[in-house]
C-alpha cells in the first residue's frame, strides 16, 4: 500500500473513554486492540478499497442489547457498533479569534458600496490646478482670463514652427479650392473669429519682439451639428523644428466634471431635466497678452496674398488643456455667482455641471 505521512492524522479516538464494565467477552477472544476503550491517537487510516479484505470469515459475536459487537478480522477481533448511554448534556464550544478591529471591518465594507466623491490629483494635475487658481481673473464685464498651464522650463525647447505652418496653410488652401462650399464656410469662420476679437493681426514690427509658436489649422466637418457644421481646429501637436510641439510643454489638467454614469443616474431623481449649450464656450475665455504669442497662426483670404501672422486670444481648439480650462472656468463661474443666486430652498452646486 502507498501512504501519506502526516504530522497528525485526526483527533484522538474515541472522543471519550468508554465504560466497558458491563460487557462480557467470550473466553479465547483475542482483540486486535486491547485498549480500544481508551482515547488514543490514530496511527493509520486505511481506505475502503482494502476494508473488506480484513473481514474474510464474516464471524460476528453480539455483546448484548445496547452494546457493540465483535467482528473477526485478520488483525484479531474488533469491537464495533453503537452503545446506549444515559442522557448527558452535550456542551459544544466554538471559539474565534481575529486581529482586525470590528469597526474598521464594517467601515471597509461600507466604503466598497460608496460612489467615489473625488480623486487624488497627480503632481502634474495639482500643478495645473494651482496655476489656474493663481492666475484666473475676471473683468468688470464678467469675462474670465486664464493663463496657459505650461512647463516654463520647457518653453525654450520650442523650435521654429513658421515654415511648417506655412506649408500646412498651402495644403489647406488646395483642399478648400476643390470645395467652394467648404471654402466659404472656412473663410466665414475665420472672419467671425477676427471680428469677435478672438484673434488679432500682429504688425510686422512686433514679430521679432517675442518668441512665437505657429499652429497649423485645418477644417473639421460635422454635418450633424445644428450650429457650426465646419469648425477650424488648430494643431498644437504639430512638432516644431526641434521635435517639440506646443502640447508637449503644456499641462493637461485633471478631469473636473462628473462621469457620465453619475449624471445619468441623477436624471432619475427629479421629474424635470434641464439641458443647455454654452455658445462658443472655449472662445468665451481669454488668455493674457503674454501667452498669446504661443498661439499664432498664418492666414490670408487669397492664395496670392502674403500670409499674415495672427495671435489667438482665447482658449483654442486643439490645445491639450482646453477641456480642463473650459470646465474649470464654468465651475469658477458657479462659485463666484453662488452668493447672488443662493436661497435656503435652492443652492447652486458646482458638482452638477456637465458640458459637451
Amino acid at each position: 500500500m502507498d501512504f501519506l505521512i502526516l504530522p497528525k492524522v485526526t483527533v484522538n479516538l474515541p472522543t471519550t473513554t468508554t465504560n466497558k464494565h458491563n460487557w462480557s467477552f467470550p473466553i479465547g477472544v483475542q482483540l486486535a486492540d486491547p485498549a480500544y476503550f481508551e482515547r488514543k491517537g490514530v496511527d493509520l487510516v486505511l481506505g475502503i478499497e482494502s476494508f473488506f479484505d480484513f473481514f474474510q470469515t464474516g464471524r460476528r459475536i453480539s455483546l448484548g442489547a445496547g452494546n457493540p459487537s465483535l467482528n473477526e478480522s485478520v488483525f484479531g477481533w474488533i469491537v464495533s457498533g453503537g452503545i446506549s448511554a444515559p442522557n448527558r448534556s452535550l456542551q459544544i464550544s466554538c471559539n474565534a479569534s481575529t486581529l482586525d478591529d470590528l469597526d474598521m471591518l464594517i467601515s471597509r465594507f461600507w466604503s466598497c458600496e460608496e460612489m467615489e466623491s473625488g480623486k487624488a490629483l497627480s503632481p502634474e494635475e495639482r500643478r495645473c490646478e494651482d496655476s489656474y487658481i493663481r492666475t484666473v481673473q475676471r473683468s468688470s464685464d464678467g469675462r474670465y482670463t486664464v493663463s496657459l498651464p505650461k512647463q516654463e522650463e520647457a518653453i525654450s525647447r520650442l523650435g521654429d514652427s513658421r515654415n511648417i505652418a506655412y506649408r500646412r496653410l498651402q495644403g489647406t488652401e488646395r483642399r478648400l479650392a476643390r470645395d467652394p462650399s467648404l471654402k466659404k464656410q472656412y473663410h466665414d469662420f475665420m472672419e467671425d473669429y477676427f471680428k469677435l476679437g478672438h484673434m488679432r493681426l500682429v504688425e510686422e514690427a512686433e514679430l521679432e519682439a517675442v518668441k512665437r509658436c505657429y499652429l497649423p489649422h485645418h477644417p473639421v466637418v460635422k454635418e450633424a451639428s445644428t450650429t457650426t457644421k465646419v469648425r477650424v481646429v488648430f494643431d498644437a501637436s504639430c512638432k516644431t523644428a526641434t521635435g517639440v510641439s506646443l502640447n508637449d510643454v503644456l499641462l493637461a489638467g485633471p478631469v473636473v466634471q462628473e462621469d457620465l454614469r453619475s449624471i445619468i443616474l441623477r436624471t432619475r431623481t427629479r421629474q424635470i431635466l434641464l439641458v443647455s449649450d454654452v455658445e462658443k464656450m472655449f472662445r468665451q475665455i481669454l488668455f493674457p497678452s503674454e501667452d498669446r504669442p504661443l498661439q499664432c497662426i498664418l492666414w490670408r483670404t487669397l492664395s496670392d496674398e502674403v500670409a499674415r501672422t495672427y495671435e489667438l486670444s482665447t482658449v483654442t481648439y486643439g490645445t491639450k488643456p482646453v477641456p480642463f480650462l473650459a470646465t474649470r472656468t464654468l465651475q469658477q463661474l458657479a462659485l463666484d455667482e453662488e452668493k447672488n443666486f443662493h436661497s435656503p430652498q435652492r443652492r447652486l452646486s458646482t458638482t452638477h455641471i456637465w458640458m459637451t
